[in-house]
């Protein structure tokens, strides 16, 4: 193919929006840069395919040796320096994490492990220094397949047939993508057969360009014009008007590649005032970086947060400044040199892939098998650190799914020999504070069922945009409490804030829905939660549902994280802990609804039992010596436990 400086500096594009995303420094739909080089990846590859295939001269292996001196160098490098880095600075338990997204990666699996694991846009992102890696997977996967796929399209239905074979499939991803926001939002973001419409845009370019359908465009200088200022104004107002609550991929994801698709094919026809931005030498360069700059990002952002539990501008400023120097070094002297066939030979780069893949699938099983190195740190430590050391030891408690509570495997909890009166069901908040509501229940002489189960939200009709599983969970426990007469009372408590508003401190753009969604996006989070509990009531005649608060949440209460922050030392403080101004924030963000609910709903009471975790001044992470919370929003067994009293005299007035 002709080089065209065009496309480098549509990298540039692709890449800026992601850094400024990523590094916390605005653009809150900078995460479309991503979509832009997955046409641009799909216009490239597909046409160096296509002239090997028109002269006869396709090799299966010579494209994978390409992909091997175009990815590997740079991503090994990244790899290898950021293990180094996790093994100094992780926790065991993060590092052993690490460990399994260090094969994934290396296996171009990270996509489909970090679909296993969690949201884009959930769970700490920022902990986790291989996470951008989900798009090598996704472009790698693609072409394990799409080079022999392309060459019998061509064989069998010539070019133009081939086109067509490609617009067919690539509609059906598409429509696939648009049909998963509303079931399972998580793969259509994360999984190939979701994003290969995408790729296929530019294989669909470049087979154009190839056969000179796009000459048209150049015979009307005007609209060639006119549209390459479309095609940056569509990227544009995905980067700048996009974010967590846009439903993404799918049909929105057709603003940016079809912004890029026009670019290119503009940009071929003759000069626009946008291709000639495009070339200029700043936009080049930065485009020839954007791989290694794509690579290298990430884990400063992510050590940066890991360390210090925040991200600020001008930590952000310095990552993007960091990246871009090791995005240099690594071009210039990693990939440019492995990318010269004169100095590095076929069977050279080919052993050598192999060799470094083995060896770093070898020690990501590593690092996991061993448990992340925990002889590294003061034994102390390891013991404040892992999680595992603060759950309650009836976690199989949790967990409770449709299929366990059908066949009656929900946990008895309390006063053994006794029939089970109430049920404490939610979320993994509802689990954490067990302990305490079943010992204050053995005490008072009386039992009852755990129905919880992580991220369960016991809300009738309501459910998370991209999530068809909440409608069958609710109606299971429905059935399950209609089917025993014996439970007077329902004891709920979940992630309110996330419920309410959809962002928390490990959370952004979470859509709660129901059957009167008015498309508000999270602003409608709480008349759909409203809506939800007053069902439930209905559903339930006869029950008292008694609502709970919830606990203070951040990365403040996350022992981890205050590990680090006090640059692993390891004595507690006073300190240590979140104030109590932003547990008041977080409280006002639902306890008024829920009070006005209770007040004017027969069999609905709210009771505040986690307002005494904090004192005047802040909520503690330790009492002494004692952890009182195992995360940033999960109560440890101990910190349940200070709660006794207060679960013992909710019980005694709702009649125990």
């Amino acid at each position: 193919m002709i080089y065209r400086a065009d496309v480098d500096g549509l990298r540039t594009v692709a890449v800026i929006p992601v850094l400024i995303f990523h590094a916390g420094l605005g653009l809150s739909g900078g995460f479309v840069g991503v979509d832009v080089f997955f046409v641009i990846s799909g216009f490239l590859i597909t046409g160096l395919l296509l002239g090997e295939m028109e002269e006869r001269r396709f090799s299966l292996l010579g494209f994978y040796e390409r992909r091997a001196r175009r990815i590997f160098p740079a991503l090994f490098a990244m790899i290898a320096v950021t293990s180094l880095a996790a093994v100094v600075i992780m926790v065991p338990a993060d590092l052993a994490s690490y460990g399994k997204s260090v094969a994934a990666t290396t296996m171009f699996l990270a996509n489909a492990w970090f679909y296993t694991q969690q949201g884009y846009f959930t769970e700490a992102a920022e902990l986790k220094p291989l996470l951008h890696a989900w798009s090598l997977g996704v472009e790698e996967q693609f072409y394990v397949v799409f080079p022999l796929l392309l060459w019998l399209g061509i064989r069998i239905f010539r070019a133009i047939g081939a086109a067509v074979l490609i617009a067919i499939v690539g509609i059906i991803s598409l429509a696939m993508a648009q049909l998963a926001l509303s079931s399972n939002s998580a793969a259509a973001f994360y999984l190939p057969q979701y994003r290969a419409w995408e790729l296929f845009l530019g294989s669909l370019l470049a087979i154009a360009s190839a056969r000179g359908w796009l000459k048209g465009l150049g015979r009307h200088s005007w609209l060639n014009k006119s549209l390459s200022v479309l095609g940056l104004a569509l990227i544009l107002y995905a980067v700048i008007g996009f974010g967590p609550e846009t439903p993404f991929p799918g049909l929105s994801a057709l603003f940016p590649c079809l912004g890029t698709a026009l670019l290119i094919a503009t940009g071929e026809q003759g000069t626009t005032p946008i291709r000639t931005l495009l070339e200029l030498p700043v936009m080049t360069f930065v485009g020839k970086l954007s791989y290694s700059l794509y690579l290298w990002h990430w884990p400063f952002i992510a050590f940066t947060y890991y360390a210090t539990a925040q991200l600020s501008v001008f930590s952000g400023l310095m990552c993007l400044a960091a990246s871009g120097a090791a995005a240099y070094l690594s071009w210039r002297y990693v990939e440019q040199p492995v990318r010269d066939r004169k100095r590095v030979s076929r069977s050279a780069v080919m052993g050598w892939s192999a060799a470094v893949m083995v060896a770093f699938v070898a020690l990501g099983l590593a690092l996991f098998r061993l448990d992340g190195l925990p002889d590294r740190l003061p034994q102390e430590m390891n013991a404040l650190a892992d999680y595992r050391n603060h759950i309650h030891d009836r976690r199989e408690c949790h967990f409770v799914t449709p299929e366990r509570a059908r066949s009656g495997d929900v946990c008895v909890r309390g006063a053994i020999n006794t029939t089970p009166s109430f049920v404490l069901v939610g979320d993994s908040h509802a689990d954490a504070f067990s302990p305490a509501l079943f010992a204050a229940a053995t005490d008072l002489g009386i039992s009852g069922y755990q129905y919880t189960d992580a991220g369960f939200r016991p809300l009738k009709g309501v459910s998370q945009r991209g999530d068809a599983s909440f409608e069958s969970d609710v109606a299971a426990f429905i059935d399950f409490v209609l089917e025993r007469p014996n439970l007077r009372t329902i004891y709920l408590t979940l992630y309110w804030q996330h419920q309410m508003t959809g962002y928390t401190y490990r959370h952004r753009g979470t859509i709660w829905v129901d059957k009167d969604y008015n498309g508000e996006g999270t602003a409608y989070n709480r008349i759909a939660t409203l809506n939800g509990l007053r069902r439930l009531a209905e559903a339930l005649p006869g029950r008292r549902i008694v609502i709970l608060d919830d606990v203070p949440t951040g990365d403040a209460l996350h022992m981890p994280t205050q590990l680090r922050v006090q640059r692993f030392g390891l004595k507690p403080t006073d300190e240590m802990g979140l104030p109590k101004t932003e547990s008041d924030e977080q409280r006002a963000t639902y306890e008024p609804d829920l009070r006005r609910l209770a007040s004017s709903t027969d069999r609905i009471a709210y009771r505040p039992v986690f307002v005494s975790l904090c004192d005047a001044v802040r909520c503690p992470l330790f009492d002494g010596d004692t952890l009182l919370f195992r995360d940033g929003d999960h109560l440890s067994k101990e910190g349940a436990m200070k709660l006794k009293g207060a679960a013992r005299r909710m019980l005694e007035d709702e009649g125990v």
